[in-house]
């Protein structure tokens, strides 16, 4: 016995040199790592893992570098974890390598499996490396979640430093430009309170947590509680009170906190006198700004490129040009060289007052000065010269930037499009054609669905310009590109346009702006919109009711809801089933089923035509109510209106069968529903494995993921994250088999995790 082990362990450092060897040499190839692979297998040892590595390696590396080599690294990577768990463990390297390969299958949701199992594991350093340098290596771009998870186990190590190192990264944009959420800010400021760092606890929750968010009046109460406490604020926490303060507009408020401020003993720093600087010159006071930057000079703070450059923009944005060129001249006597932004400002500047000239020497200064022009500086010259009628130079700028690699933006083809609709207009006047409203509604219409929407607003500003007067039409139609813009305060601005030139909105200006604004979430708006129309006595009709009717159900305000459907009753309107859809569903999600059922009666005994969609709501809200009888019987009823469940009446109904442990029933519904022809989405099946997991029947689970890999679905996050919880339980082990190959290293994993 003991010779076969022995034989057994020199066969094993007999291979593993060879691999080493093959390794330094540069000649482990894809086929010879598969078959070394077959034969150390049999013989590891815990510290074969470096070989395995080593061929995990090569395989991930092999020519194409595509999908297929990936898989068979998964696959390899399965072998080795169910073949010898306890010979060989995968390490943190191990780990870095799958997650790689998950990220070149398209498998986020398994490389974020395995990015928690190596923080699992305690690995943070290397959660780190993994999140900020390697995922982009891989094609991947790492999420809010992930850089959550890594806060949380520095955090946890006690690595609070580090942490606010990664959450500034974030919010800095430096990190991939994923900016933090409130759960990263939280788990950094609890970080800080647990560590003892009660000042820059309070210090980040005031400035990231809430004058971020334009709450400064709760800053400021936040303030109060840290002196009542005895955290003696700092020159940090009243500028940040100030900053925000400057970002919601407070004028007064800035005046007050900079006096308190200057109570306590604390002048205005560096950071202070620049959001000061910035705030006077975004507001037009110019003169304000320059004597906060004069007395920064003053004080021995030489201000940099970027401080020039606020003020400049202030000067520019005034038109103020003799003293733009003053501040450049101080800036050339003081040594600060102009950046790409100085230069652009000075453009644009030149630009806007249609100086061409200087503008194409400040131009060509840029390259003299070795700075590339880019989309900024190439805009200011195209919209210059095609506000002069000289298209042509516009146009060979235009295809010198495209020359040059850079990619033209909206205020690039926004100018264009306003001179060649010039030099279109001039043309068709001169062949005695005079375009009208509806040929320019036609073109903007065809922007606004491409999601064009300033160039078509550039082309209504055209209209207006050579005495084309837009109709209400036209308005209408650059209104709802500014609402699927998400653009709300442009769209009510056109509103107000309209009535300025004379023009009335019409109920379709109001339903628009109320469907832009529901859509928006901003139902106090959409309401107050509402009453606007009925007092300038434009008569909604059943389109504009069921927009409002819609918002105040989705935001919980079944009340109102209710009045709006009654007043629409006592006025004679015939409602149609969308309306009636709108009506029951929001009665049921705020808990008025009865009601909803009494409707819904009346619906049916007065022979109302019905939809599958009203089936739906209905049957969902009698199971979740626990009328479960009448849910059934209700499913029955629906072929005898004449209609066939859809995939969302199934969904409801599998799921409760499988909430009342009838899960042959469900089985039996789901193959029904196949045979009906109706396909299920990749909701229902996440939803029916999630549901099935939960009740620890890991068999069943498995045949929703085989279905779910056969019909090209994703796992979701919360599916991927159940699945793992779910088989890191001993007493599922012995189910794990049920479930497809590709899942078994989740299983595997999970078991080298706990041991």
């Amino acid at each position: 016995m003991s010779r076969r082990v022995s034989a057994a362990r020199d066969r094993c450092l007999e291979l593993e040199r060879a691999i080493a060897g093959r390794v330094r040499s540069g000649s482990l190839g894809l086929d010879d790592a598969v078959k070394l692979f077959d034969e150390l297998l049999p013989h590891a040892r815990p510290a074969s893992v470096r070989a395995f590595n080593h061929f995990l390696t090569a395989v991930s590396r092999a020519q194409g570098r595509g999908s297929a080599t990936s898989a068979l690294v998964v696959s390899l990577f399965n072998r080795m974890a169910r073949a010898s768990p306890n010979k060989v463990a995968p390490n943190r390297f191990t780990d870095n390598i799958l997650i790689g390969c998950f990220c070149r299958m398209g498998r986020l949701e398994l490389c974020f499996a395995s990015f928690g199992l190596v923080l699992k594991a305690g690995w943070v350093g290397e959660a780190m490396d993994i999140l900020l340098l390697r995922i982009s290596e891989f094609g991947c771009t790492p999420d809010v979640v992930l850089y959550t998870t890594v806060l949380k186990g520095l955090c946890d190590e006690k690595r609070v430093e580090e942490a606010l190192e990664l959450l500034h990264m974030m919010a800095d944009g430096g990190s991939g430009s994923c900016p933090p959420d409130v759960v990263a800010y939280t788990i950094v400021i609890n970080g800080l309170f647990r560590d003892g760092q009660v000042d820059r606890a309070y210090n980040l929750f005031l400035i990231n947590g809430l004058c971020r968010a334009q709450a400064v009046d709760r800053a400021k109460d936040v303030l109060q509680q840290m002196i009542h406490k005895g955290v003696k604020p700092n020159i940090q926490t009243y500028t940040c009170l100030i900053h925000g303060y400057c970002s919601s507009g407070q004028g007064k408020e800035v005046v007050r906190m900079l006096k308190e401020m200057s109570a306590h003993g604390h002048g205005p720093n560096v950071t202070t006198c620049n959001l000061l600087l910035d705030y006077h010159c975004k507001n037009g006071r110019c003169t304000e700004a320059r004597k906060i930057f004069d007395s920064m000079i003053q004080k021995g703070t030489k201000p940099n490129v970027t401080r020039y450059n606020t003020l400049l923009h202030g000067y520019a944005t005034k038109g103020a040009l003799s003293d733009m060129h003053g501040l450049l001249d101080l800036m050339a006597g003081n040594d600060i060289s102009p950046d790409h932004y100085t230069f652009n400002i000075v453009l644009w500047a030149y630009a806007k007052g249609v100086m061409i000239d200087e503008a194409m020497h400040i131009f060509d200064q840029m390259r003299q000065r070795g700075l590339s022009p880019d989309v900024v500086s190439y805009g200011a010259i195209i919209d210059a010269l095609c506000k002069l009628g000289r298209v042509d130079e516009a146009m060979l700028k235009f295809n010198q930037m495209i020359y040059e690699g850079v990619t033209p933006g909206i205020v690039v083809f926004s100018s264009l499009v306003y001179g060649l609709c010039t030099e279109l207009f001039s043309e068709m006047l001169n062949q005695g054609i005079h375009p009208n409203a509806t040929i320019f509604t036609a073109i903007m219409l065809d922007l606004c669905n491409g999601g064009r929407v300033t160039e078509a607003q550039s082309l209504l500003d055209f209209m207006v310009r050579v005495g084309v007067r837009p109709d209400v039409i036209s308005y209408n139609t650059l209104i709802d590109g500014y609402c699927l813009a998400g653009r709300m305060k442009e769209a009510m601005k056109l509103l107000d346009d309209m009535v300025r030139v004379g023009l009335k909105p019409s109920v379709v200006s109001y339903s628009t702006l109320l469907h832009g604004y529901c859509r928006a979430g901003r139902i106090d708006d959409a309401v107050r919109l509402f009453r606007k129309m009925l007092s300038n006595e434009v008569k909604p009709g059943i389109v504009t009711y069921s927009i409002v009717l819609q918002g105040l159900s989705q935001s919980g305000k079944s009340s109102e809801a209710k009045e709006l459907y009654l007043n629409m009753i006592k006025s004679g309107m015939q409602l149609n089933i969308y309306t009636y859809n709108i009506i029951l569903n929001g009665l049921c999600k705020n808990n008025c089923v009865d009601e909803a059922f009494k409707i819904f009666q009346s619906l049916c005994s007065k022979g109302f035509q019905l939809d599958i969609i009203t089936f739906t709501i209905m049957i969902d809200a009698l199971l979740k109510s626990g009328r479960k009888e009448d849910a059934m019987d209700m499913f029955a009823a629906i072929s005898s209106h004449g209609f066939v469940p859809n995939v969302v009446t199934y969904r409801i109904m599998i799921q409760n069968l499988i909430k009342e442990g009838l899960l042959e029933e469900s089985d039996n519904l789901f193959l029904a529903m196949e045979k009906s022809g109706c396909t299920p989405d990749s909701c229902m099946l996440n939803s029916l494995v999630r549901r099935l997991l939960r009740r620890g029947e890991i068999m069943r689970a498995g045949a929703y993921l085989s279905k779910i890999d056969e019909m090209n679905f994703s796992l979701e996050a919360s599916t991927t994250s159940l699945l793992i919880s779910v088989l890191s339980r001993e007493e599922y082990q012995h189910h794990a088999k049920s479930l497809p190959e590709k899942y078994h290293f989740l299983v595997d994993v999970n078991k080298r995790v706990l041991c």
